[in-house]
């Protein structure tokens, strides 16, 4: 992993705006415990605060991106 240069943290982050009430946030990062943990994290955004909507590790870094790539896609056709 060190080959790829990934160290612990935000690998990429995507907010998705649905209206002015609500907005999410689709983060992928590298978690701290492992050499192969990665977090995928969906947060909302509204006039109440944020919530966490989906919380997910994966063990592999392609995984893990297909699945950010999802979660952006099936937001934004909302």
């Amino acid at each position: 992993m060190l080959s790829l240069g990934i160290r612990p943290g935000l690998i990429t982050s995507h907010t998705i705006v649905i209206n002015d009430t609500l907005s999410y946030q689709v983060r992928l990062s590298k978690g701290h415990f492992g050499p192969d943990h990665y977090r995928l994290d969906v947060r909302a955004t509204t006039t109440l605060g944020q919530l966490t909507v989906l919380h997910t590790c994966y063990h592999d870094l392609t995984a893990a991106h297909q699945a950010f790539e999802h979660q952006c896609h099936q937001l934004q056709a909302r």
